[in-house]
């Protein structure tokens, strides 16, 4: 760990690591090792300051709570901001209202870039900008971000700023009516010296939220975009493109009330801008009753904006995880998630096989290759959906390996990008893992081997050092955090020298704060016999899911199952890998469960046939509570809404069939639209027997 920041550069502790920020440039550095891993944050790296509510435009879409009174002088300002500086807060981000119709706005920037080493930004509508009042704040501000609407205005700030060598930026909101004007507006902003663009998705207006066609080609936009493009971390994970993996933020979230705060007009601290319903927020005048709040009030500051559209309730993904040391040049990051295949196989030749047919065709991280997609073809699985320069959308996994009887694929997008592959993988006669679909946090590598005896695997334990260890018998199962770097490589030698040719298996997990308690939970109970019932759950993707599930439920005649949405649950499946591969030969993915009480889940909504279009509210709690809560089917009856869309119903029970079925005929008789599905109740107590039928086969 570097001992005192570099020159000109800003040290601020992160979770574990440490960041360097230099506020001239933007560039960060940041380290994460042994050294660093007692650091703690000691202030939000960021200060969202809605410096006043007052603007000159009245746009419909403005995000910004118009009640709030604007109370902010200079002098109040600048003292809150040199206390956060103080504190060690990085950088400040001006926005309103207007910011230059705040009174006294350059004098602020003045004293501030004085008294701080504060990055300041602003983000501006620039119908105020020209060359007299820019001479004032030349010099002081780090990054310009304008605005961009239906006109010409913000032409001319861009002129001014490109003249005065102000780096400057564009903010961009996006819907699916957008999208056919998109390229000539990014063309225009590379042309006018635009460093980059930040493309923004509507929070709070669901009729402008962007379709899943919308997504998909607002990715192919960005990739051929002329000028660097970055997404707005409330677009979720909709818009299938890689994400910068910064680690500033935790694991599966944006970071708003965390890594940045939202200061208002009226002086209160919010997570973010979209947190502001009437009376939202607590006192942060100062820089001590920000800081407070901001160390108080973590679980309320986490919580998802009220706002349809917000990225906490639409599961953000997170980025692959940053390296030890990692350096960028940005004022802001996104983030993205890991896709991931685990494929087992009836022994290590099986899986050895497999992957030599997928090796040939392998170019990490581009497009589905012709090759691939013509082992596809030959299996008779769908082919990859193709952007207009006939390249598939969905990409080929960064690391692909085998681990014993396991095949193994990562990758980083913010959908699945294994659906085909998976399917590939049943074909040649694999079992493909449930879950390990698409993962939000740290990926942990779980093992098993197969000691001689159990000496032999008390040794192995011992052995196993830095990882974590359990030894059962005969058997040693390890735990590997993959850890920052996410690659499978290094784990995979240290588990094959460790077995040294005894038989070794694996699985991939995402990482539990309580995974070691529940590992012991399951050794301790791995002798009590668990009732095993095989049933089979296929889910159809897509808007036109519940369609595809239709068609194939006619396809199963007189096999017990029951179709519910976009998903249908099998019983009594006496060859699991058949259904298996004829639901991926129609673009489908399917769990294989064996407890004998399984959990179900069921989501309801009123309106369009897609979730995403459905009316604010979804199906009444009381309603599903009075006719699901009561039935002797279920137990463990959770009924809550989902978002602002939906109501989801979540229980346990033996005879899923009947449980789902009166769940969709609720959603008949409730003029409703109805998805659900099943999994199994303890799965990891399952993974562990997995693993151990691997070792012994």
């Amino acid at each position: 760990m570097l001992s005192i920041a570099p020159a000109g550069f800003r040290a601020h502790a992160l979770d574990g690591a440490m960041l360097y920020f230099d506020p001239r440039s933007g560039t960060h550095v940041r380290v994460q090792t042994a050294a660093t891993a007692h650091l703690r944050r000691t202030a939000p790296r960021v200060a969202m300051f809605g410096i006043t509510n007052a603007c000159n435009l009245r746009c419909a879409f403005c995000s910004r709570d118009a009640t709030r009174p604007s109370t902010w002088t200079v002098p109040t300002a600048a003292a809150a901001l040199q206390g956060l500086a103080a504190a060690g807060t990085l950088e400040v981000a001006y926005g309103g209202g207007e910011p230059l119709t705040f009174a006294g706005f350059d004098e602020l920037v003045a004293e501030v870039g004085g008294t701080t080493s504060l990055a300041q930004h602003v983000t501006t509508n620039g119908t105020l900008i020209t060359h007299q009042r820019w001479r004032a704040l030349a010099g002081r501000i780090g990054m310009v971000r304008l605005s961009i609407y239906d006109d010409l205005r913000w032409r001319t700030a861009a002129a001014v700023l490109t003249t005065a060598n102000q780096r400057w930026g564009a903010n961009v909101l996006v819907d699916d009516a957008a999208l056919g004007g998109l390229p000539a507006v990014l063309a225009d902003l590379a042309a006018r010296g635009a460093e980059d663009v930040s493309i923004l998705t509507y929070v709070g207006e669901p009729a402008r939220t962007l379709s899943a066609a919308g997504a998909q080609r607002l990715a192919a936009l960005l990739v051929d975009a002329p000028l660097p493009a970055r997404l707005s971390v409330c677009a979720g994970d909709r818009v299938p493109v890689s994400r910068l993996p910064t680690g500033l933020a935790p694991a599966g979230d944006c970071g708003a009330g965390l890594d940045f705060v939202s200061i208002t007009p009226d002086g209160r601290v919010l997570a973010c801008s979209f947190h502001d319903a009437p009376g939202a927020g607590h006192p942060g005048r100062t820089a001590d009753e920000i800081l407070a709040e901001w160390r108080t009030r973590r679980a309320e500051l986490a919580a998802p904006s009220a706002r349809s559209g917000c990225a906490r309730l639409l599961r953000i993904v997170d980025a692959d995880a940053a390296p030890p040391i990692a350096i960028w040049r940005a004022f802001s990051g996104n983030n993205s998630g890991d896709c991931v295949m685990v494929a087992r196989f009836q022994t290590s030749e099986a899986a050895a096989a497999y992957l030599a047919e997928l090796v040939p065709g392998w170019v990490p991280e581009e497009p589905i290759s012709a090759a691939w997609q013509v082992l596809y073809e030959e299996a008779r699985l769908p082919k990859p959906a193709l952007n207009d320069d006939g390249d598939a959308y969905v990409s080929m996994p960064r690391e692909l390996t085998a681990i014993g009887r396991s095949v193994i694929a990562l990758g980083y997008d913010a959908d699945d990008q294994f659906a085909t592959l998976r399917g590939l993988a049943w074909v040649r006669d694999g079992d493909v893992a449930p879950d390990g679909v698409h993962l939000h946090g740290t990926l942990t590598v779980l093992a098993a081997i197969r000691a001689r005896d159990v000496a032999h695997a008390h040794a192995l334990r011992d052995a196993a050092t830095p990882h974590r260890a359990w030894a059962h018998g005969r058997y040693v199962f390890i735990a590997a955090a993959m850890g920052q770097q996410s690659e499978l490589a290094p784990i995979k030698a240290q588990l094959e020298t460790l077995a040294a040719g005894a038989p070794l298996s694996v699985v991939i997990l995402e990482e539990d704060e309580c995974l070691d308690a529940k590992v012991v939970a399951v050794l301790q109970r791995l002798g009590v016999a668990l009732r095993e019932r095989p049933r089979v759950a296929i889910w159809f993707p897509g808007f036109d899911g519940a369609t595809g599930a239709a068609a194939f439920s006619r396809s199963l005649r007189d096999q017990m199952h029951v179709r519910i949405g976009h998903s249908i649950v099998v019983e009594h499946v006496e060859r699991p890998k058949r259904l298996a591969v004829l639901a991926a030969r129609q673009g489908a993915t399917t769990r294989v469960t064996l407890g004998d009480e399984v959990g179900v889940w069921a989501r309801y909504w009123i309106g369009d046939e897609t979730v995403w279009k459905a009316q604010k509210g979804g199906v009444p709690v009381t309603a599903l509570q009075a006719a699901l809560g009561a039935t002797p089917l279920l137990t463990d009856v959770s009924v809550e809404p989902w978002g602002e869309r939906a109501t989801m119903v979540r229980a346990r029970t033996r005879s899923p069939l009947e449980a789902l079925r009166r769940m969709a005929e609720f959603a008949t008789a409730a003029s409703a639209h109805v998805t659900g599905s099943m999994h199994d109740v303890d799965e990891l107590a399952w993974v562990f027997r997995r693993l151990i039928t691997d070792v012994d086969a």
